[in-house]
């Protein structure tokens, strides 16, 4: 998209929203939604449930709390929680993960490009599982995050099981 129209899609974005409604533009079916926009809502509600994870450890420190968060939502993290959990996942999962593994987007330095890539797949499937409604997929496989980052801690920082 160009710039001019990127600021018109804006606008447009303000007013629907101030106005409660919704914009202009063809329903779409949610696993046909781009993957880019599917992670964009996984991101934050992964990002909220390892934050309430940690929260109910009681660690006292907001730092801590801060430090545990970012290193547990981040791609090398998800990326080992993607790679473990993907057998898991039906037919409709796995395609979802595999158009965001797939989808183009910028990888930091943080991370290589597996790892960002299989991240996005992780969040798209997240999105995938919120935007669709169902819960009950989605609290199971939030469970599996929270077991397979849980033993991600313990590899990364050298603990006995």
């Amino acid at each position: 998209m160009k710039f001019k129209q990127i600021q018109a899609l804006k606008h447009k974005a303000y007013m629907a929203f101030a106005e409660g409604t919704t914009l202009d533009v063809p329903q779409q079916d949610i696993t046909m939604m781009d993957p880019i926009s599917l992670a964009f809502v996984g991101d934050a509600y992964y990002a909220l449930h390892m934050r309430q994870r940690l929260v109910d450890t009681g660690i006292p420190n907001v730092q801590v709390l801060h430090l545990l968060a970012a290193e547990f939502v981040s791609a090398k993290a998800q990326a080992y929680v993607y790679r473990k959990l993907k057998e898991t996942l039906d037919e409709m999962e796995k395609a979802i993960c595999h158009r965001a593994r797939n989808a183009y987007s910028q990888v930091p330095k943080s991370a290589t490009v597996a790892e960002y890539h299989d991240s996005t797949a992780l969040e798209a499937l997240v999105g995938y599982l919120v935007l669709s409604r169902q819960q009950k997929k989605l609290d199971n496989v939030m469970l599996q995050v929270y077991a397979y980052t849980k033993e991600y801690c313990r590899i990364v920082h050298g603990m006995k099981e």
